[in-house]
């Protein structure tokens, strides 16, 4: 999946990150949108879902379902410190595919039992994308978390 960020510190925008993604192939994409306003998220992620389905790309929304649906993403994929997947009424999640953030054993047990449709672990490696106050889990906690997980995917 490739991340396309609103952080000032990239040289490219997120619909531009997109796109160059979509051209070089990419099968998903995710926008994460922290510094923008909705109002702005939203115009992105309409110009993004464009772009996918226009490659036949997957197009994921972080952390906020509601603007997932308006967009008309395929999916949503929430923090730790978003809405509970739960909590999303069921009539909506049936619109969405649903991923969880999780960066420890206790969270992926608990992930492991909500209505999402895949987990996502990591930090795997060191990153610069982002602060995290994750150390690096590496690959033999990743294999773990894969069987933990099984059949979903992780």
């Amino acid at each position: 999946m490739m991340l396309a960020d609103d952080n000032p510190a990239w040289k490219r925008g997120p619909v531009e990150q997109a796109r160059a993604a979509c051209e070089g192939g990419a099968s998903a994409i995710q926008l994460r949108a922290k510094f923008a306003t909705d109002a702005v998220a939203l115009e992105w992620a309409t110009e993004i879902r464009a772009l996918t389905r226009e490659r036949g790309a997957h197009f994921f929304i972080n952390d906020r379902f509601d603007l997932a649906l308006l967009a008309e993403a395929d999916g949503v994929h929430l923090g730790q410190g978003d809405i509970a997947p739960a909590r999303i009424p069921s009539e909506l999640r049936a619109r969405l595919l649903i991923g969880r953030s999780t960066h420890t054993i206790a969270q992926v047990e608990t992930a492991r039992d909500e209505p999402v449709d895949y987990v996502a672990f990591g930090p795997i490696f060191g990153t610069r994308s982002k602060d995290s106050p994750y150390e690096p889990r590496g690959i033999e906690m990743l294999e773990d978390v894969v069987q933990r997980c099984a059949p979903r995917p992780v």
